[in-house]
């Protein structure tokens, strides 16, 4: 049993007795009050074994009753607390708010949107147009019919190369689905320049490796698809440096693979963890592109994650002098189906010679 398992195991226990509280309190004038609590709980954690979206949905209902508890003790010594004790012992509102954000969750986690970045850099260069697909999750809320969506959207974009950024799949991936994305990126590979890096996901973030398990590398390889690891590549005048999954301590240093490299040329790493941005503005990296936060995926984690810092940028783009970073809340979803935080998207960035 991996660590991530407990941790998902505690995690639901914790919610349970915050659930079982409030499912109390709402029942309480009831006379089989506790029998009715059991069974409620008992169903739902059932539930949670056949649907993940479930669990998104006991997430959001946590999140809500949360925000209820807070306004409670806010108003607790305040006239206006005789009125709201009704609303928060029913939980009426905080259980349809629950049930409003889970099926919006849903929605957005499918709805794939098209977003554009326009990167200026201070080199001489022919413009480029990068279409950058991430965090596919494979087998979650992206199925092998949306994958067509990405040849279609390139076909639309005509991109000068598309670039996989990671975690296209992970630990929940078939080899039904593996197989089918051979066959969507093999039409891509004939008519673009594709490039894939690896993400933690792909290593093997809750204890299987899909790259171990699918031969990934050498499947996509096959296909013509250029694997990045620790490597470099130029797409005519412009470097593509792609770096292994941070979580491999033992990856190559930027250092090494930018040494020898025209700095008159501009650089693009390729990096699936937002991280040591400083030592991208030390190499003269020009534009980096991540993905793995998701943009949190859940309302508020993509607040909490830029108040502790967790990466270096959650979403969108930051520019410091020459350098650029661009990060992606990617196109699928990790866990569950669900997405309440921005949206899932596909990039298009355009390379611009200032």
């Amino acid at each position: 049993m991996s660590w991530f398992t407990l941790m998902e195991m505690a995690l639901v226990a914790i919610m349970t007795v915050y659930l079982t509280y409030h499912t109390h309190l709402v029942f309480r004038p009831v006379k089989e009050a506790k029998l009715i609590t059991f069974l409620i709980i008992v169903v739902l954690i059932f539930l949670c074994q056949i649907s993940m979206n479930v669990f998104g949905f006991l997430v959001n209902t946590c999140f809500c009753f949360i925000v209820f508890d807070i306004i409670n003790l806010i108003l607790f010594k305040t006239k206006l607390n005789r009125y709201f004790k009704l609303i928060y012992r029913r939980g009426i509102i905080a259980l349809v708010i629950s049930i409003i954000l889970s099926g919006y969750g849903i929605y957005n986690a499918k709805n794939i949107v098209v977003t554009t970045y326009d990167v200026e850099i201070n080199k001489n260069f022919e413009d480029k147009r990068l279409m950058v697909v991430s965090d596919v999750h494979l087998g979650t809320a992206i199925g092998k019919d949306d994958l067509d969506k990405i040849n279609d959207e390139a076909n639309e974009i005509n991109p000068d190369a598309i670039v996989l950024l990671g975690d296209i799949y992970d630990e929940g991936t078939t080899q039904d689905e593996f197989d089918y994305s051979l066959e969507v990126f093999s039409k891509l590979a004939a008519d673009f320049s594709v490039y894939y890096v690896e993400g933690n996901h792909e290593i093997g973030f809750q204890g299987g490796s899909p790259l171990k398990e699918f031969n990934v590398v050498d499947n996509l390889e096959k296909i013509g698809v250029q694997v990045l690891l620790d490597q470099v590549v130029q797409l005519d005048d412009i470097y593509l440096i792609g770096r292994q999954d941070y979580s491999v301590k033992s990856r190559v240093a930027l250092e090494n693979l930018t040494s020898n490299l025209d700095k008159d040329k501009p650089l693009v790493l390729l990096d699936h963890q937002p991280h040591e941005y400083d030592i991208s503005k030390e190499q003269g990296i020009d534009l980096e592109l991540s993905g793995h936060t998701h943009a949190g995926q859940i309302f508020p984690l993509e607040y909490f994650y830029n108040l502790i810092n967790v990466n270096d940028l959650n979403y969108g783009m930051e520019t410091d002098g020459n350098f650029n970073a661009i990060v992606t809340s990617g196109m699928g979803t990790w866990g569950y189906a669900m997405r309440t935080s921005r949206h899932s998207e596909i990039l298009v960035v355009n390379l611009i010679s200032n």
